[in-house]
């Protein structure tokens, strides 16, 4: 038993080392070796369960991040983590009832209600449940409890962004720019909101038929773009005199470098 011992935490420590580096096609290589051994300590197989299901969860086979992440929970339910992890590859899953989701979120919060990715996630789900009022509590919670987390506050300001609520979406982005203004994480937040509220304005514009819709049909002059001076034509008795605008002085020449007499001419 020591020798298969000793060789499960080489294989397990192994494993870490290429999870930490990024290695997941090693790592999965060497944990699955691992959880096929049939006697394994409590504490290295539910290790290794929930670092396989981390593994499979990022490279999006949720199917089978969902197999290890069911093994891990059965060492231990009562692990906010294990439910977080769980409620996320349910999430993830558009086969699956985003309500078995909801469960596991709801769980995870039970067990850690401090937890503000979680509380993010669950309000986005809740909102494309149609749980408008449990779906901002959930929002507006996780953003209070990490204001300084931009991921946070951007997940508040896409539920807002979702329910057009554009006013209160940037007293937020406001809010948290006021307290990080050199932060180019909140900056990127508040370009990316700008940046909708111009497509919705310009969208709603087109369907509403008003002018600045309506020159959607042809080409669209830039605000920053010059329009070419009319060409007018006089006509007169005798020949059409064609009247151009003046050209823009040549550009200056530059210095010719002096040339040198030939070695042969050189005295």
């Amino acid at each position: 038993m020591s020798r298969t011992l000793n060789l499960a935490d080489r294989l397990l420590g192994m494993g870490r080392t290429f999870q930490g580096l990024g290695r997941d096609r090693d790592a999965v290589h060497i944990l699955g070796r691992l959880a096929s051994f049939r006697q394994l300590p409590k504490e290295i197989a539910e290790e290794t369960q929930v670092r396989l299901g981390e593994l499979f969860l990022r490279r999006q086979r949720f199917r089978r991040a969902r197999r290890h992440l069911t093994a891990a929970l059965a060492h231990r339910p009562e692990s906010a983590r294990y439910q977080y992890l769980m409620a996320s590859a349910l999430a993830a899953d558009e086969r699956v009832d985003p309500k078995r989701a909801v469960d596991h979120y709801r769980k995870s919060l039970q067990l850690d209600p401090r937890q503000p990715r979680c509380l993010g996630e669950l309000g986005l789900l809740a909102l494309r449940l149609g749980q408008t009022e449990k779906g901002l509590a959930w929002l507006r919670q996780g953003a209070e409890l990490a204001p300084d987390d931009p991921e946070a506050v951007g997940r508040l300001v896409e539920g807002l962004r979702q329910l057009d609520r554009g006013e209160e979406a940037r007293a937020a982005l406001r809010a948290a720019l006021f307290r990080h203004p050199r932060d180019r994480r909140f900056q990127k937040l508040w370009q990316d909101f700008q940046f909708h509220q111009l497509c919705r304005e310009q969208e709603a514009g087109r369907n509403a038929g008003s002018p600045a819709g309506s020159a959607g049909a042809g080409p669209v002059l830039l605000p920053f773009v010059r329009p070419a001076a009319p060409v007018v034509r006089i006509r007169t008795n005798r020949q059409t005199v064609r009247r151009d605008p003046a050209s823009p002085p040549n550009p200056p020449h530059l210095p010719q470098p002096a040339r040198l007499p030939g070695r042969k001419h050189a005295q």
